[in-house]
């Protein structure tokens, strides 16, 4: 077989194919291999790996070679940069008559291999963390589902008279055991509206009307809804409100139901006979923040990083008495940006939490 056959089956392969000498010296390249790196022959015949390559990257190959012209066969993975990935095999040929060393090099690109294994691994890495997220979710369910449901079938057994309770006890305690079932019905729905909320979030279904929203009315009517909530726990919540009225552009419901979740938060995570501060404050800048300040828990920054995940609650609080599903924040962070806006969150262990709505200067509304 003469020079010629073997020249076109080299340039046939599928494969780079390249010899160099002991000096690094490129003496022959197939095409292929020169348009893998997306180069021309010409660009390495006559010159090492320093005139081809960015510096970092030659120096790397030529130590490489270098070891392998000092006996080590090299059969491996060669990275040229963060997408082209090349699987080598390199070996020393040497011309018996003259001694001649050369380098021979065969390298395949597995670029496409590779995106392909690391999407299948952040792909398992993803599906090992839902796994997990829905271990955590039916856990906190089967607990916050149980909790309301046992309380309604324990009181209406009451009232419809199958407990066997005397008709005395039934007499006296009638009007408690209904507002506790309906406290119990709403808790129930409260939950069951989070999941359908994030449900349809997540599918990109969520409703957004453009209305213009009363913002201190909106704000007002969440605090007077947790009033009750506030007394029992001996928590004051104190209003700092603009005198001007504030009006943007939005969903009245979507604005009710983050503060809600938030002021509940604080509210439930206040050490007794504390204070929430409720802030509303135009910027500078423009635009609109909704801040709701606690001196309650607080969290640390793995807590909240871990509060933030669907059904994931912090540490401090997740084998409490205080309830809760895990949703109240991703959820409040999934509605803020339908306004185009941010949520943060400053928080420490035994401090408290500040959390503030950013609404941006286009959702305000000059009257």
């Amino acid at each position: 077989m003469n020079n010629k056959f073997l020249a076109a089956i080299i340039e046939a392969t599928p494969n780079a194919v390249y010899i160099k000498d002991e000096d690094g010296v490129y003496l022959m390249i197939n095409e292929k291999g020169a348009q893998s790196v997306g180069k021309t022959v010409e660009d390495f015949l006559g010159k090492d790996d320093t005139e081809v390559f960015p510096p970092e990257l030659a120096k790397k190959v030529m130590a490489l070679d270098r070891s392998v012209f000092e006996g080590e066969s090299f059969n491996g993975e060669e990275r040229v940069d963060d997408y082209i990935v090349f699987l080598s095999h390199k070996f020393i040929l040497e011309d018996e008559e003259t001694n001649e060393r050369v380098l021979v090099g065969i390298s395949t690109d597995i670029s496409e291999l590779k995106k392909t294994e690391e999407e299948l691994s952040e792909a398992r890495i993803k599906a090992d963390e839902a796994n997990k997220h829905k271990s955590t979710f039916l856990q906190n369910m089967s607990h916050e589902l149980r909790t309301p449901l046992n309380a309604i079938i324990g009181f209406s057994s009451i009232l419809s008279g199958e407990s066997g309770a005397d008709d005395e006890m039934f007499k006296a305690n009638f009007k408690e055991y209904a507002k506790l079932i309906n406290s119990s019905g709403v808790h129930l729905l409260a939950i069951i509206n989070d999941l359908l909320d994030l449900s349809k979030i997540e599918a990109g279904e969520q409703e957004f009307n453009e209305n213009t929203v009363d913002v201190c009315y909106e704000v007002e009517s969440c605090i007077q809804t947790l009033r009750a909530m506030a007394i029992q726990n001996d928590i004051t919540i104190i209003e700092e409100f603009p005198e001007d009225d504030i009006l943007i552009r939005g969903d009245e419901k979507i604005l009710r139901q983050m503060v809600y979740n938030l002021l509940s938060n604080a509210v439930k995570y206040s050490y007794h006979d504390g204070e929430v501060t409720v802030r509303l404050r135009h910027r500078n800048s423009g635009g609109l923040d909704i801040s709701i300040i606690d001196k309650g828990i607080g969290m640390s920054a793995d807590d909240l990083h871990t509060a933030m995940i669907p059904f994931r609650r912090s540490s401090q609080v997740k084998d409490s008495e205080i309830t809760g599903t895990g949703l109240g924040l991703p959820l409040v962070d999934a509605f803020i940006k339908l306004f185009q806006g941010h949520l943060e969150i400053q928080s420490e262990r035994g401090i408290g939490t500040s959390a503030t709505l950013h609404f941006p200067p286009e959702r305000s509304i000059e009257e």
